[in-house]
């Protein structure tokens, strides 16, 4: 067979462990995951509603221009339909910038702990990723700039950024993007924005209406809209390069339940605002504990924290996966003693705290974790 040596060489992404195969496999009635980012209060009742409705038609193919729920984003974020492109999910816009800027040999820069899509998605394709080191957690947008040549076709922010929480100032960002060729399409990756409460934090549409031709904006609907597993997300950008994208894209690439879905989920504000206060709340929770545990952690903006907790990160999870509560280790981040938890129900922050300061004393009385 006459593999690509590109393709390879990589390795698989690899998602959080569904809840119902840690059930199967350690015989758990209860099981938390705080692993992927997802919202913890289910979708609203509005949306399931609109699922409901909608379900008798799913034998016919969606909206494959995605009408409705781009004449409604366009006048929610003031940014006219042409626009905006939806996928499924940012995942797949992601996909397509890559796929529509980068050839084999061509470059795309971001930093080196952030979404493992970027590397991912541009070894697939034949392109080499370049990550810039982090300085304090954080995109080092000097030391990024610094590595754009001839050859550099596509940059990926992602702020606030994952796993990490940290963002970018908008002064920083600005700063950074006098110094980038107009060539150079540079990425704001917003998938964590609505958890946002940094007042120097700088909202991408805002590039977007300046009419810069290189800059494009990504958000998700999975994260406070609560729609992860229907995989609808959205870029806004200029004119051109939004036209240039919808080449690319396959045809009915946004599926009809999440399309109704996201339209009732841009109809409910009060479930958008409960999901900012649990997060907000939760976040607040979970770094008074871990400064309690004395354990070193990251200010974070998204809905997650990163924590450094000291042992091997792939014991740490499998030590947390017993007790019925699933996290994400860091290794394949480069952060070996790492793990990251998504902020989740009070009960659920409080079952994880527990089960973690259970972990720590532990080891900090020189005993091993029982694997």
């Amino acid at each position: 067979m006459n593999y690509k040596s590109y393709i390879q060489g990589i390795t698989p992404y690899e998602p959080g462990k569904p809840i119902e195969e840690v059930q199967r496999e350690l015989g758990l009635k209860r099981v938390i995951k705080l692993a992927s980012n997802e919202n913890p209060l289910g979708p609203s009742k509005k949306v399931r509603a609109a699922i409901a409705k909608f379900s008798r038609n799913i034998h016919l193919y969606p909206d494959g221009g995605v009408y409705r729920l781009k004449m409604k984003l366009s006048e929610r974020l003031q940014v006219a339909p042409d626009q905006l492109i939806f996928g499924n999910g940012s995942n797949e816009i992601i996909e397509l910038l890559v796929k529509g800027f980068v050839e084999e040999g061509d470059k795309v820069l971001s930093s080196e702990k952030s979404f493992l899509v970027y590397p991912l998605v541009t070894r697939t394709l034949g392109g080499n990723f370049s990550g810039s080191p982090m300085k304090d957690y954080r995109y080092n947008l000097e030391a990024l700039a610094s590595l754009v040549d001839d050859r550099t076709r596509l940059i990926f922010i992602a702020n606030p950024n994952n796993p990490t929480g940290t963002y970018v100032s908008r002064n920083e960002l600005d700063d950074f993007l006098d110094r980038i060729p107009e060539r150079v399409i540079v990425c704001l990756d917003e998938a964590y924005i609505d958890f946002v409460d940094a007042p120097d934090f700088p909202d991408g549409l805002f590039y977007v209406k300046l009419e810069r031709k290189n800059v494009i904006v990504l958000r998700t609907f999975s994260k406070s809209h609560g729609l992860a597993g229907l995989r609808v997300g959205f870029g806004a950008g200029p004119r051109e390069l939004i036209a240039y994208l919808h080449k690319i894209r396959q045809p009915f690439n946004v599926n009809s339940l999440a399309q109704q879905a996201a339209l009732a989920a841009l109809d409910d504000a009060e479930y958008s605002a409960r999901t900012r206060r649990v997060v907000l709340e939760g976040r607040r929770f979970l770094a008074e504990k871990f400064a309690q545990l004395r354990l070193n952690f990251v200010s974070s903006q998204g809905n997650f924290i990163l924590v450094d907790a000291e042992r091997d990160a792939e014991q740490v999870f499998r030590f947390l996966l017993k007790k019925g509560i699933i996290i994400r280790s860091m290794k394949p981040y480069g952060l070996p003693t790492h793990i990251r938890v998504s902020i989740g129900l009070a009960a659920e922050n409080r079952a994880f705290v527990r089960e973690l300061g259970k972990m720590m004393k532990k080891i900090r009385k020189g005993g091993d974790l029982p694997l």
